[in-house]
């Protein structure tokens, strides 16, 4: 039982980690996922040439 400050300051770590990773790892797709959709209505601008007669 002495070691249990030990362990729960790791777990806290942990905890804290986790939360901030995710919270970047929801940035780094919001911004792709941003980016997707642009390129996405850029690309339906343009006029398509396939099933045109």
């Amino acid at each position: 039982m002495r070691n249990l400050p030990a362990f729960v300051a790791v777990g806290v770590l942990g905890v804290v980690l986790g939360l901030l990773g995710s919270v970047g790892l929801a940035s780094v797709l919001s911004t792709s996922a941003d980016e997707a959709v642009t390129s996405v209505s850029e690309q339906s601008a343009e006029p398509s040439l396939y099933g045109t007669r």
